[in-house]
């Protein structure tokens, strides 16, 4: 009995060490400001670390490869003289490694899966750009997460601006999230006054 005890015992701090490394891990993010080709390769840790970023196009050639020391570190890298394509940055560290692919595209491209909203009560105008004419869903929301209505729009050239009356709904502020193709295109909170 005494075994057992000992055994699940071990078996439970050996477990919390582990999710207690776990928690530890370091921060790795890429962060992305597509239509000026910026990307920021963010790395947070709390010991000093010797840490390798590499950028290579899609035939594996190295363009960048740096390596930075200490706990951490925000480097931004602008690759606006690259061709349109896709490349893949590479953070590694002791023995781990993170591949975090990228898609440089033209400025056409990315307004073309551009949305944007208007709020100037009582009126809200979702605006879509001529080459973004993709069912669209405009949800709203109270604070408290609550669905109060979703409007169905086809954007059209015609109709590239949806209204909706802000009138109808109670409280300061709501949420507007718009959906095309199942993914978020844009939430953002509007007032109501």
């Amino acid at each position: 009995m005494k075994k057992i005890i000992v055994a699940a015992f071990l078996m439970f701090v050996t477990g919390f060490s582990v999710s207690a490394q776990e928690d530890n891990s370091p921060v790795l993010r890429v962060y992305s400001n597509d239509l000026e080709k910026i990307y920021t390769v963010f790395f947070g840790d709390v010991i000093d670390r010797e840490v390798t970023v590499t950028l290579e196009d899609k035939r594996g050639t190295k363009l960048i490869k740096e390596t930075i020391s200490g706990k951490g570190f925000s480097k931004p890298y602008g690759l606006s003289s690259l061709a349109l394509g896709d490349y893949v940055f590479t953070v590694k560290y002791d023995n781990e490694e993170y591949e975090f692919p990228i898609t440089l595209k033209s400025e056409k491209e990315i307004l073309a899966g551009n949305v944007t909203i208007e709020a100037d009560y009582p009126t809200l105008r979702v605006n879509v750009t001529k080459y973004n004419m993709v069912p669209t869903n405009i949800m709203i929301f109270d604070m408290k997460d609550i669905l109060l209505k979703i409007f169905y729009w086809e954007p059209s050239e015609s109709m590239m601006t949806r209204e909706v009356d802000l009138a109808q709904f109670d409280g300061y502020e709501v949420r507007v999230h718009i959906e095309q193709n199942k993914e978020t295109m844009l939430e953002q909170l509007v007032p109501l006054y």
